[in-house]
């Protein structure tokens, strides 16, 4: 973001507080809010699918139907209890969605993952407006100045109480503080840090985690696989369709910085979650058609068979899914870090360069503006605003259900 004629970084914002994309339409670069990843989006996804299933054994036998060994069913329950207690800290995106411009306006993060995002966005949206809106009232007073009397100003501009580094040393304690009490971080990178320790435990830890369950001799999904041993080849090739398109498909909304609209197809008492991706020709159209030959396979059969093909494509695809949650939560932890650094480069800088001001430095006060980029600057700090701002549109998953006019709704598949 510095203009090359730049000789003097003092206001400029850091690069880390944006990052770089690529159109991929247009193939034109461009930024985005570094929270806005694939890692954060795929999450919502694997978050709505935790918090959806059952808990008790009725509804487990209703929508999965009976099994002859209650004890693999119970513990399947427990893991899957406490996996849905955990996705419950981040928060469910089908409702919270409609509580994005709340979480905006409120003056504590919210307690969910999901709304502390939304609210550390509008934190850095209004912080940002403010650095701009106060170095360019600021340095046109301090112009009209005596030169003696420009450092002094200068400094009180940018480190003075309610000046330009109090906005940046409140936006890097929020997003990483270290309690010396507790000696925990108390932002929003512990907290998030806090929540994917504890998912990946539970999906891929040692013991009593979903892995673990899984590879034991007897699990409801080895159980269901083998009540449709027929159809399991072709359950497992929708699946991994399916997972490919949506990750193809959240990497480009990523990238064109728009929002990822999921649709929750019917199938036999679930809800598939498929990227309503029409545009990714072949791929979307491999998915529909073996959903629809899924459809044909099991219309005729017995309705615990039908129930067990569910099982068997929801318990597998999440599994899938969860093999990705250890990357994407350190992709993402990388991310808020990212923005962390770019705060405190900032606050760092301002501290070096201050230092080292002298009145002859601030004498020409229209070459000084040059040699620190004063347009660019403002320019930079409103980017960064607009960014944030943009990420309330792009950075969050909409789930609505397949209708009749559903591309995936057409022919013989989903309306079942």
């Amino acid at each position: 973001m510095t203009a090359v004629n730049v000789t003097d970084p003092l206001i400029q914002p850091p690069p880390h507080l944006l990052t770089t994309v690529v159109d991929p339409t247009t193939k034109e670069p461009g930024y985005a809010f570094p929270l806005q990843t694939d890692a954060w989006l795929k999450m919502q996804t694997v978050v709505n699918r935790a918090l959806a299933f059952p808990l008790s054994k009725d509804d487990f036998s209703n929508l999965y139907g009976t099994f002859t060994d209650e004890g693999t069913v119970q513990s399947a329950l427990e893991i899957l209890g406490q996996i849905n207690t955990t996705a419950k800290n981040y928060g469910d995106p089908k409702t919270l969605i409609s509580d994005l411009a709340a979480f905006q306006q409120v003056d504590t993060p919210p307690d969910s993952i999901y709304g502390h995002a939304v609210w550390l966005a509008a934190q850095t949206q209004l912080a940002s407006q403010q650095i701009g809106s106060l170095l360019e009232q600021g340095l046109t007073d301090i112009g009209s100045e005596p030169p003696g009397q420009r450092v002094q100003d200068l400094t009180d501009l940018l480190t003075g109480d309610g000046g330009i580094n109090s906005y940046a040393t409140k936006l890097r304690d929020y997003i990483s503080h270290i309690d010396p009490d507790t000696k925990k971080d108390s932002g929003f990178l512990g907290a998030v840090g806090d929540f994917y320790d504890e998912l990946n435990a539970e999906l891929t830890g040692p013991t009593n985690s979903l892995q673990w369950y899984l590879n034991q001799s007897k699990n409801v999904l080895a159980d269901a696989k083998s009540a449709v041993s027929g159809d399991e080849q072709q359950i497992s090739q929708l699946n991994d369709s399916i997972k490919q398109l949506n990750d193809e498909y959240i990497g480009f909304t990523v990238a064109a910085c728009a929002s990822p609209a999921m649709i929750l197809v019917p199938f036999f008492g679930e809800l598939l979650v498929i990227a309503d991706a029409t545009t990714f020709g072949v791929l979307a159209g491999t998915v529909k058609k073996q959903l629809d030959d899924a459809n044909d396979a099991l219309h005729s059969a017995e309705e615990d068979d039908q129930k067990k093909a569910a099982l068997v494509t929801v318990l597998g695809s999440f599994n899938d899914a969860a093999g990705d949650v250890g990357d994407d939560g350190r992709a993402f932890l990388n991310a808020i870090g990212q923005l962390s650094s770019g705060w405190t480069e900032f606050i760092g800088q301002i501290t070096t360069r201050l230092q080292a001001l002298t009145a002859e430095d601030v004498q020409n006060w229209s070459s000084f503006l040059d040699r620190v980029g004063f347009r660019t600057a403002i320019e930079g700090w409103n980017l960064i605003s607009a960014k944030a701002e943009q990420f309330f549109q792009a950075g969050f998953v909409t789930f609505a259900p397949a209708d009749k006019s559903s591309w995936l709704a057409e022919g013989t598949g989903a309306a079942r």
